[in-house]
């Protein structure tokens, strides 16, 4: 079911009250999971749901992001695709660093690159799917392959390879699609008109 209605009309609320629906009628809540964009808005609908069927019914509940979903996915899941068990997520200062650090190495002290400039030609590569040594300038493609290198030299992910890398387990190992496919037998997307096709992806491997 696809719901397409106006803002405030009450889509997330439809949300929350389906699921509240399937718990009450004996759904276990470990095979509900709702999907949405931002924390703040699992953490809502995660509280809305528990303050119509209490917490003790609602409290095993999955409503998380994309990216938490397959951060969940490869913590049981990665080592299907090479990768040690234990893996580390690359962020924030630790990701500026790394690319600071290779644009020195790969172009020189005076180049004029910032790092956020080449970590926003990664993501939109990795996005749309693209080799990263696709990206048009050669420097930033370089950077970005050695980066990428890096990261797998070091057991590491960044949050753009969490979704990639949750969508390539489950389209690539049935055992691991089927154990996520049980799990997960009533889906949820909230804001599924944001959906990118990586997303949409993921969820018709779920689903």
């Amino acid at each position: 079911v696809l719901i397409l209605a106006g803002a405030g009309t009450g889509k997330t609320r439809t949300v929350t009250c389906r699921m509240s629906a399937l718990l009450e009628n004996g759904i276990a809540a470990e095979n509900i999971l709702a999907v949405t964009f931002t924390n703040k808005s699992a953490a809502e609908m995660a509280e809305r749901v528990m303050g119509m069927v209490g917490k003790k019914k609602g409290k095993a509940l999955t409503v998380c992001t994309f990216h938490s979903l397959c951060l969940r996915i490869l913590k049981r899941d990665i080592y299907s695709l090479g990768y040690r068990k234990k893996f580390a997520v690359v962020a924030g200062g630790d990701q500026i660093g790394m690319i600071r650090q290779l644009i020195v190495r790969k172009g020189g002290a005076k180049v004029s690159l910032k790092p956020g400039e080449v970590m926003g030609e990664i993501s939109k590569a990795k996005n749309s799917e693209k080799p990263l040594a696709s990206i048009q300038d050669s420097l930033i493609a370089e950077i970005a392959v050695a980066y990428q290198n890096e990261l797998r030299a070091q057991n590491a992910v960044d949050f753009d390879d969490l979704l990639l890398l949750g969508e390539r387990v489950l389209r690539e190992h049935q055992d691991v699609r089927e154990y996520w496919q049980d799990r997960f037998k009533y889906v949820t997307v909230d804001e599924f008109q944001d959906t990118n096709s990586l997303q949409m992806r993921l969820l018709q491997q779920l689903v």
